[in-house]
Formats: C-alpha cells, sequence, structure tokens
C-alpha cells in the first residue's frame, strides 16, 4: 500500500500531458479529416491519430508511449522537410510545438513514472534522436536563404526601345520623368560641388488649407510635372495648378471641387491627399495598334481645363 502511496503521485504530471495531447489529437484528426475530404494533405490526419494513441498511452501509463511520440516527431520532421526545406518561417509552425512537446515528454518528471515495467531504452533513445533531429532542422534552417536562386536566365530580353519622341532635357512629363520610370534627369548644372551651394528660388502656398470638415489626416505627396515650360502640381482637395517654372507665379488654377457622400463633409475618410497629375500627348501614341475598342462614354458636363492635356490623377481619397 506504501508502494501505490509513494508512486501515484508521480503518474499526476504524465497524466497530464496525455489528456493535453489527447484532445490536440481529437481537434487535429477532425480538422485533418475535414481538410483530407477537400484534397488537403493527410499528414493531419495521421498526426492526429498518434497524438491521441499517445496520450491514451500515457494515461494509462505505458512506456510505449515514448516510442509512439518519436514515430510522430521523426514522421512531423521529415514532412515538413519534404514540404517547405529549410525555411526557418515555415519551420517554425510546423514544428516548433511538436518539439517542445518531445522535449518535455523527456524530462525525468514526465518520462520515469512511465518505466515502472522496466526501463524503455529504445522509446527513449528514438524520441531523443527525433528531438534532435527537428532541432538540427530548425538550426541548420538559419544558414539558408530559401527566397535566394541562383542561375541564368536562358532567353532573350525584350526591346526595351521606346518609339515615344525623346523628352527635352529640361522636362519633367511623369512620375519617373519618362514612361519608363527612369527618374534621371539629364541635366548638368547642378553636380556634386555646387549642391551645397543651392538656396531657394521661390516658394508658393496653394491656399488649400485644412477644414474642420476634413479627416486628420490630409497630405501632399505629389512629383510635380515640367511639362511645356509649366509647372503642373496639385493640392490635397485634388485642385491642379499651372505654375511658372522660374518664379512660382500661378498662371491658372482648377478646382474640380470634389464631392463625397456627405457632400463636403470628409470626417468619415481615412486620409485625404494627391497623389500627382499625368501628361498626354495624343501625337506620341497616334501609331499605336488599339487593343480593344473602349466604350463610349458620356461624362456629365463639366469646366474643361486650359491646358486640355494635362489632368488630374489624383486617387480619391478612402473612406474608413
Amino acid at each position: 500500500m506504501s508502494t501505490e502511496g509513494a508512486s501515484s503521485p508521480s503518474r499526476l504530471l504524465p497524466s497530464l500531458l496525455g489528456i493535453l495531447l489527447l484532445l490536440m489529437g481529437l481537434a487535429l484528426l477532425a480538422g485533418g479529416i475535414k481538410l483530407s475530404m477537400l484534397g488537403g494533405s493527410l499528414y493531419y490526419v495521421l498526426a492526429g491519430i498518434g497524438l491521441t494513441l499517445t496520450g491514451l498511452l500515457l494515461l494509462a501509463g505505458k512506456r510505449a508511449a515514448l516510442g509512439l511520440y518519436a514515430l510522430v516527431l521523426f514522421a512531423s520532421t521529415v514532412w515538413s522537410l519534404w514540404e517547405i526545406g529549410l525555411d526557418w518561417w515555415q519551420l517554425v509552425p510546423r514544428l516548433s510545438l511538436w518539439f517542445a512537446l518531445g522535449v518535455v515528454l523527456l524530462l525525468p518528471w514526465f518520462r520515469r513514472p512511465l518505466l515502472r515495467d522496466g526501463p524503455a531504452p529504445l522509446g527513449t533513445a528514438a524520441l531523443s534522436v527525433a528531438v534532435v533531429l527537428a532541432g538540427g532542422a530548425a538550426i541548420g534552417s538559419q544558414f539558408t536563404n530559401p527566397g535566394e536562386i541562383s542561375g541564368d536566365l536562358g532567353r532573350d530580353t525584350a526591346d526595351m526601345t521606346s518609339t515615344a519622341p525623346a523628352i527635352p532635357d529640361g522636362e519633367w512629363q511623369a512620375y519617373g520623368r519618362t514612361e519608363f520610370g527612369d527618374r534621371y534627369s539629364p541635366l548638368k548644372q547642378i553636380t556634386p560641388a555646387n549642391i551645397g551651394k543651392l538656396q531657394e528660388a521661390w516658394r508658393i502656398r496653394t491656399g488649400d488649407m485644412p477644414t474642420d470638415k476634413d479627416p486628420v489626416e490630409i497630405t501632399n505627396q505629389n512629383t510635380p510635372l515640367k511639362v511645356n515650360g509649366k509647372l503642373y502640381a496639385c493640392t490635397a482637395h485634388s485642385k491642379v495648378l499651372a505654375l511658372d517654372p522660374d518664379t512660382g507665379k500661378e498662371i491658372w488654377r482648377f478646382d474640380p471641387q470634389i464631392q463625397g457622400p456627405n457632400g463636403d463633409d470628409f470626417r468619415g475618410w481615412a486620409h485625404m491627399t494627391c497623389r500627382g497629375v499625368s501628361y498626354y500627348d495624343e501625337a506620341n501614341f497616334k501609331n499605336a495598334d488599339a487593343i480593344s475598342q473602349p466604350a463610349t462614354l458620356s461624362p456629365r458636363a463639366r469646366p474643361s481645363l486650359p491646358a486640355a492635356r494635362v489632368a488630374c490623377s489624383c486617387l480619391p481619397p478612402m473612406r474608413a
């Protein structure tokens, strides 16, 4: 009687772990069956069965639980490496929990109560090897870069020669200066030697100020365009300005008088900004073949822009 009283408390921790593995196994089995019916991997069904049986063996105090869980951990490691290789961020969700449970099961407080009927060198050794293998896979993944692809592209590159007329050196007709997005100006007046001597030539205030009907975030984020001797920019409320690039003097402005579902009340919007204007010259594209015939549109009448080839490409403010 005294022997049973002394050994009984020692089975508490394996029993608690057995209950945990049993519940996890049943949940994994149920989800795995549903996934397999949808054409998914059978791994989750097999892993669920393995965890469920391991939990039952732990509750029964059987040393076979060590060997069975070793099989579950080993198979999970092999499956993970086969599926995604040595990719740390994809190995973590697949192996971290199983690895931790294997380490816990090897602790003497969980393992020794299972050895009442004799030692289990094979089960202990198998579980130790499975834990080392899973840990080694995690460590090895730290020295690989799964996103790196080495080799040569065995194909010719496309012709990148533009058929559009050359852009004058002093102009900036698109967000990246050209339709190719070069973001490079051929002008040579500003150099590394004199850039420290630059001074402000002029400053303009658009007058487009936030009001109590605007969202908290209201910004200017546009890249002005320089086309045909004029500088074009837009404001947060999508107003387009044409400026003299030498003096900053306003030549004209266009106010589209944007409206939202609540008229001019934009407080429900997440932010308000204008990302820039666009320039289009039909002569540059008159020889291009149309992919399809666009639908005929009947826009509502609105004031025409002073420069018909400059249009606001402002992104509409987003609503929360």
